[in-house]
């Protein structure tokens, strides 16, 4: 091969390089993100590939109910243990497996905390927002793969494995914002929480539904249920379901279903429903909305939630070289506490 062919072979690869960046930096610049405030979805699922490898003892995934119920920073401040929080607005079972898959390739948590809510709803179909929520943060790879193979969105795979071609029309919408991509090498302040102030009382109490007919789960929920429970059993960590307090009406039933299913299985069961005294909840004042805990409640939850952990399966805070960083964190979250506004 000539001097001249070599020159001309590496010129086109760097214009391939160049040329893949490019669209790659198009393809994030007009992604729908979200940064700022409490809802930093973005944010927080990204930030947790920037942390460092095998540094938590806890992990939880579900819905919203779990980022607005479990506090990594009050947990920490209460005792030393270091937690994380993958959580998305209703994310679907589906999309729980492929996060809990993807987060065990760089942590080895004890525990990994399930909120158990989606798997109550036997006939849910996420809408294409919830999706997005689910799928646009999360890191490109076979996990991101099979997560959208396994979803099959009703509005077009393509529109999640490039979704720019779902983003492309938001170029009137664009702001400075959208170009600064320096949240990728950022981690989240609140390790997932969604830190919420504001206080909307309700009518939620403790609930007994020993006298309600079970209702059993629905055959995909139970599989991945399953599924997601034996991949964290092979990896070596220790399983808690947890349902946070709120069970719609309609729902009591798959709610037996599900204590059942977990005696059966040998897997703790928290359900903060049954145990909503104890725990000291106060529906004029720990409630974000009709659903949802406020901080208040959240570290009212978290408390309760470590301490019920730590009788099944007692743990130690991890040696890790960021504390720091977290007593940062800890400084900012009781700033946020004081001056709500």
């Amino acid at each position: 091969m000539t001097k001249k062919n070599l020159f001309l072979i590496l010129r086109r690869l760097l214009f391939v390089v160049l040329l893949l960046s490019l669209l790659i930096y198009t393809f994030l610049v007009f992604e729908r993100k979200t940064l700022y405030d409490s809802w930093n979805y973005t944010l927080k699922v990204n930030g947790f590939t920037n942390e460092p490898e095998n540094s938590f003892n806890l992990l939880g995934f579900g819905s919203s109910h779990m980022y607005c119920t479990m506090d990594p920073l009050h947990i920490y401040e209460g005792s030393g243990l270091r937690s994380y929080v993958l959580a998305t607005q209703q994310q679907p079972v589906e999309a729980t497996y492929y996060y809990v898959k993807e987060a065990l390739e760089t942590q080895n948590p004890d525990v990994v905390v399930l909120e158990a809510y989606m798997y109550l709803l036997n006939d849910f179909t996420a809408p294409e927002g919830t999706l997005h929520d689910a799928i646009d943060p999360f890191p490109e790879g076979w996990n991101k793969m099979g997560m959208i193979e396994n979803l099959d969105p009703a509005d077009g795979k393509e529109n999640y494995y490039i979704n720019f071609l779902k983003y492309h029309t938001r170029w009137k919408d664009l702001s400075l914002r959208d170009f600064d991509l320096s949240y990728r090498s950022e981690t989240d302040p609140m390790h997932g929480y969604v830190f919420l102030t504001n206080s909307a009382p309700n009518e939620m109490a403790q609930q007994d539904y020993s006298q309600e007919e079970e209702i059993p789960l629905s055959d995909k929920n139970l599989e991945y249920l399953q599924k997601t429970i034996d991949l964290i059993h092979e990896q070596g960590s220790e399983v808690v379901l947890l349902l946070t307090p709120y069970i719609p009406k309609g729902y009591t039933g798959q709610t037996k279903a599900l204590h059942r299913y977990a005696q059966e299985q040998g897997i703790p069961l928290l359900d903060m429903n049954l145990c909503y005294n104890d725990i000291g909840l106060d529906s004029t004042t720990d409630y974000y909305d009709k659903e949802h805990l406020n901080v208040y409640g959240a570290e009212k939850a978290s408390e309760y939630l470590v301490q019920f952990i730590q009788e099944h399966f007692p743990m130690s805070p991890r040696s890790i070289e960021d504390t720091a960083l977290w007593q940062e964190d800890l400084r900012q979250y009781h700033q946020a506490k004081n001056d709500p506004a």
